[in-house]
């Protein structure tokens, strides 16, 4: 069998102590653990089964066809899909037991038409300011009633913040009253939903306010930081790392230029050796002349633009050979590492975009004890 360029391994039990860990600052609240976009490019059915086991109140994905295969490893917890079923989508949510999310008159027809009169769940979205998906406030007593009224349980009402990973900004405020106020009107109409949730991992790190009865976590269940203005991680510890291997190495001499553009100049003499991953693979094209990777402990620069299949990492004057560990993003048992929020600052983007974009098809491994 032919060994893969380059291993992406996760850290399970990262993650479920990271679930422990937000647990203890979200005030009691039940915790939705988000695994959409693959649980953020760490491999949503291995996650999803780990959290199963450690225990959350559900899981959310983005669509359909993310949830279906997590039934498998996850039969009685609930599963929400964020965004409402396109036409046709319905009996195969309903027939999953997935938890739909209404956000139109026209999507509270189709899933009342196919439930048939049997009981199904549902979560009312509300635009609160987003303006992405969602019912505006306004509409949201009229759209709750003439669903139940249809035999749809409307069990859960939730809201998605447009500013939460900066802090300071008043919107977070703005649109936290705003869905306070939309929810005790439909209380007050008769509307009683069990689950109410806002919070996001920024906002449920920054602002205790914003739990409500459940907060939905991703970014932090990772250990990642999800943007510079919210607060630290501390207790928290990031579950990925990617590792390759040196495939060619050569000695080049002083002023040389190296790479695509030749935009990398050496210093002194240097041996360059080359790691079998891209911009193909998911490691971002910005990075070049900026990144860093670690070779022998030590965090040597990308040389040069990243290429579709290899980049070039200037080693200086240490020995280097063929086979050698490289590792992208991770640290080794020196502590030596690389972050995710390094990769986005050297991108230029988000830590999400960091580690989703590394290529699904890379091989995940799920080895035990991996720090």
């Amino acid at each position: 069998m032919i060994p893969p360029r380059s291993t992406v391994e996760v850290d399970l039990g990262a993650i479920t102590s990271n679930l422990a860990a937000a647990k203890e600052l979200v005030s009691g609240a039940d915790v939705m653990a988000v695994v959409k976009c693959d649980a953020y490019g760490h491999g949503a059915t291995a996650v999803t089964q780990a959290l199963d086991s450690a225990g959350v109140a559900c899981f959310g994905v983005a669509f359909l066809e993310e949830a279906l295969p997590l039934r498998a490893v996850a039969p009685e917890t609930p599963i929400l899909v964020f965004t409402e079923p396109a036409p046709g989508e319905e009996i195969a949510a309903i027939e999953a037991g997935l938890t739909p999310t209404i956000a139109s008159p026209d999507g509270v027809a189709r899933l009342a038409a196919a439930a048939h009169s049997a009981p199904l769940d549902v979560h009312l979205k509300i635009d609160t300011g987003l303006h992405r998906l969602g019912v505006a406030p306004e509409h949201a007593v009229a759209m709750a009633l003439r669903a139940e009224s249809m035999g749809l349980r409307v069990t859960g009402v939730w809201t998605h913040f447009a500013t939460a990973d900066d802090p300071g900004d008043p919107q977070l405020g703005v649109q936290r009253e705003l869905f306070a106020a939309t929810v005790e009107r439909l209380r007050a109409a008769g509307v009683e939903p069990r689950q109410v949730h806002a919070a996001n991992s920024s906002a449920a790190l920054g602002d205790t306010g914003t739990h409500f009865t459940m907060v939905r976590l991703g970014a932090v269940l990772y250990g990642l930081r999800p943007g510079p203005s919210v607060p630290g991680l501390a207790g928290f510890r990031p579950a990925m790392s990617w590792r390759s291997g040196v495939v060619a190495t050569q000695r080049v001499g002083e002023g040389e230029r190296v790479g695509y553009g030749l935009r990398y100049r050496l210093e002194t003499e240097s041996t360059l050796a080359v790691v079998p991953v891209g911009f193909g693979d998911g490691l971002p094209r910005l990075a070049g002349n900026r990144g860093r990777v670690i070779v022998h402990g030590s965090r040597r620069p990308i040389a040069g633009a990243v290429g579709m299949s290899h980049v070039i990492v200037d080693c200086g004057d240490t020995t280097v050979r063929v086979g050698d560990e490289v590792i992208l993003l991770g640290r080794d048992d020196a502590g030596t590492e690389i972050t995710a929020e390094e990769i986005a600052q050297w991108s230029g983007t988000s830590v999400y975009e960091a580690v989703t974009r590394i290529a699904p098809g890379l091989p995940r491994r799920y080895p035990a004890g991996r720090r």
